[in-house]
Order: C-alpha cells, then sequence, then structure tokens
C-alpha cells in the first residue's frame, strides 16, 4: 500500500503517544508464567504485541481483548506445538529461553526475515545447558548452572534468560560477555519481573537468579507511553510551529526518551507539560550523539538531521544493518532520494543537512522506515511516495491517524 504525502501548511496540535511494545511484551509473558489471570491495560494493537498474544496462545495462553486492554489467563493446555512469531524479534527471543525453561517440545516459525535474523548466540547459550535446541526445534528442558551470553548483539538475548531461569529448579548466572548493548531495555524487563514478584541480584558478571521463583501476577497491570513511537510526532513537532505529544512517564526506564535530548541537543524548543511535552522549532543545527543504546532512533534522527543546518554524526550504529531491514542503507537510500548527502563509514552515519525534497521513498517492509520517510516527507519540497506505508501496523497502526490530527497532509487507503 502507497501513500501520497504532501507538504503541509501548518504542523500543530495533540498527540497521545502509541502503547510500549516493550511493556507489552513483558506483561504478557510474565503473566502466562505466572500461571494465574490479569488484566493488561493499554496493551495496543500493533503486530508485535499481537504475535507474542497468538504464540503463547498456543500453549496454554487464553487471551480476550477489552476495554482498550487484554485480559490473559494460562490455561497449561497445549494447543500446537507450532509457535508463529510472525515478524516479533522480541517474541522469539524472549520465548526461546522460556520454552527451554518449561521443556515444551515445540518448533519457531515466523518471517523469513525474523528467522534470518541472528539467534545463534542465544541457542548456543541454552543448548550448552540442556536444551536440545535444533534450528527452530526444541526437543529439551533447560537445565539451570551459569549461562554465557554476549552483550553485544541484543538485550533481547539477556531479557529472555531473566524471564527464564527463575522457574529453573536451581539457582543460575547469566555470565555477560562484553558490553551490555541497549540496556535500559534490561532495566524495563528487570522493572516488570519485580512487579510480578521475581528477585534477580545484578553483579559484576552480570546477574544471579535465583531458582524456584513464583510469578504472581499483579490484578492490572498499565503498559506506558512508547517514547520510541512517540518519537515521530516530536520530531515533526521539532521541525514546526509545535506539537503536544501525551501518555509519556518521565520517570520511565525507556531508553528512547532520550529523544527528548536529542531535540534539545539539536537546538529544538522542548517545553515539559503534564503527561508530555510540547516540542517547537528551533535554530537548528547539526549534533553528534553515540547512538549504541538507542538505534531505534536513528532514522527519524537522521530526518531532524537532514533539516539541520551542518553535519550530524551518529555513532556506534552498526547494529542497524541486522534490525528488520538494513536500515543503514535504508537511511542513506532515501536521504538521497530527497537530496541530502548520508555516508556510512563502518560504525558511524554521518548527515549534511539540506533542504529536502520530496520524491519516492521506500518503505523497504519496515515500520520505522515508512514513518521516518513520512516526517522527511512532511517538510520537504514537492509531493512524495512512500511505498509499503502498512508496515505500520507492526508497532504503531495508528500512526497516519494521529500524523492527520496535527496537519499532515496524506492520501491513499491507509
Amino acid at each position: 500500500m502507497d501513500i501520497i504525502v504532501s507538504p503541509s501548511k501548518q504542523i500543530s496540535g495533540e498527540v497521545y503517544a502509541p502503547p510500549s511494545k516493550s511493556y507489552a511484551h513483558r506483561y504478557i509473558i510474565s503473566a502466562f508464567l505466572s500461571r494465574e489471570s490479569g488484566f493488561i491495560e493499554g496493551v495496543g494493537t500493533s503486530k508485535d504485541v499481537y504475535a507474542t498474544l497468538n504464540a503463547l496462545s498456543s500453549i496454554g495462553l487464553e487471551y480476550k481483548m477489552k476495554d482498550n486492554g487484554v485480559e490473559v489467563h494460562n490455561t497449561g493446555k497445549i494447543k500446537s506445538n507450532i509457535l508463529d512469531c510472525n515478524e516479533s524479534g522480541s517474541t522469539i527471543r524472549f520465548l526461546f529461553p522460556v520454552i527451554s525453561a518449561l521443556g515444551i517440545k515445540a518448533e519457531f516459525t515466523g518471517s523469513e526475515k525474523l528467522l534470518s535474523r541472528p539467534i545463534d548466540d542465544l541457542t548456543d547459550c541454552l543448548n550448552a545447558n540442556g536444551a536440545k535446541i535444533d534450528g527452530f526445534k526444541f526437543l529439551g528442558k533447560l537445565n539451570s548452572g551459569d549461562f554465557h551470553i554476549t552483550g553485544k548483539v541484543s538485550s533481547q538475548f539477556i531479557s529472555g534468560l531473566l524471564f527464564a531461569l527463575p522457574i529453573l529448579d536451581g539457582d543460575s548466572k547469566i555470565i555477560i560477555e562484553g558490553d551490555k548493548v541497549s540496556k535500559d531495555y534490561i532495566l524495563i524487563t528487570l522493572e516488570v519481573l519485580n512487579k510480578f514478584g521475581i528477585k534477580i541480584q545484578e553483579t559484576d558478571y552480570g546477574y544471579f537468579v535465583k531458582g524456584n521463583q513464583k510469578y504472581v501476577c499483579p490484578k492490572k497491570m498499565q503498559v506506558e507511553g512508547d517514547y520510541s513511537g512517540a518519537s515521530f510526532t516530536l520530531a515533526m513537532g521539532a521541525l514546526s510551529d509545535g506539537v503536544k505529544v501525551l501518555n509519556l512517564n518521565k520517570q520511565t526506564c525507556q531508553g528512547d526518551r532520550k529523544i527528548i535530548d536529542a531535540i534539545k541537543l539539536f537546538g529544538g524548543i522542548v517545553n515539559e507539560v503534564d503527561g508530555g511535552y510540547f516540542v517547537k522549532k528551533g535554530e537548528l543545527k547539526g549534533i553528534t550523539l553515540d547512538c549504541e543504546d538507542i538505534p531505534d532512533l536513528v532514522q527519524i534522527l537522521s530526518v531532524i538531521g537532514a533539516y539541520a543546518k551542518g553535519e550530524s554524526r551518529f555513532l556506534n550504529v552498526s547494529r542497524l544493518k541486522i534490525k528488520e531491514s538494513d536500515r543503514i542503507e535504508g537511511i542513506i537510500k532515501n536521504l538521497k532520494v530527497a537530496g541530502v548527502k548520508a555516508e556510512y563509514n563502518g560504525n558511524d552515519l554521518i548527515v549534511y543537512g539540506g533542504n529536502p525534497k520530496g520524491g519516492v521513498f521506500s518503505g523497504d517492509n519496515d515500520h520505522r522506515t515508512v514513518m521516518s520517510g513520512a516526517v522527511l516527507a512532511t517538510f520537504s519540497k514537492g509531493n512524495s511516495t512512500i511505498l509499503g506505508a502498512e508496515a505500520i501496523s507492526k508497532s504503531y497502526p495508528d500512526f497516519f491517524k494521529d500524523y492527520k490530527t496535527i496537519g499532515g497532509n496524506i492520501s491513499g487507503d491507509i
């Protein structure tokens, strides 16, 4: 599905941040492991969250969407040994250790792109402790012990272990090799686990996890707003007369809260309001920013950089090549269409600010590429086409609805 974006005469207004997938995934998995009933409010309708619900429904989860949330209950009845994770990296990486700990004979499936994303380090770690994983087939049961895992590929590997190890019979250690990337996502995992009564001890080598713990499900859980999803409308504010974005917790563990600091660094004007932020354009200038722990912000930051004076350097972005698409390639390709120079030197992305023009922007079947392309096109000279706009359903199905609310001008069936 393609859409036409016309430059908007005025962007202003108020929107609410979409629900945080990060919290939704974690609440759903923890509720499943509790074997108790619970209600998760504000869970949203993204495809990734549904991927977790549907995968767990194969092995006993019953869920019902109700009142802007979901009722969940683990019946313990396995209906299928096939767990379809669709395109959700969080789902498959979190559930690999969980299925191993439960000792369920199962097979994971999903989109071709998902199954090609790196997971061998996690598989090797689990197999070293009894899991007996062959590709995406699970044949054994995880034993407690020492789990050696790299911290450089994905924080999701560590979060998956943190979900699984507390239910094993014995105590375990997660021994992290190298620095942890996206550390704030691990903090979200620990926050949710603590709400379910699970205690994890951080150590100099990683984490000590006591076995035989019991998940206790809160009767009601609230998913907070997502800074990563909100970054696109916040960026529209930074390039316009001003946008108010609400449903954002200012004390959040989310690493992507750093979008606020990045906009300020660019020269955007940010004011705190009750429940969120009001952002408007200032005198934008290029920045240098380490993005190792905020990879999901790089695409929209590159768009702000395209409109800023001078060059912007986004450091430590190599992991973007193994996301839903090769995001480095996508950024450079779409900025080139817009007449903006960008280059990649092996670890850093450099964007040279200019005067973006409209064009045909590829969505690369990547939700963040589509939304970034729409923001890029909004303030460019001339009309633009965004290819494959339906990809937003992965994380932010209401993006274009919110986009039009604040003055975005689009045509097409979306």
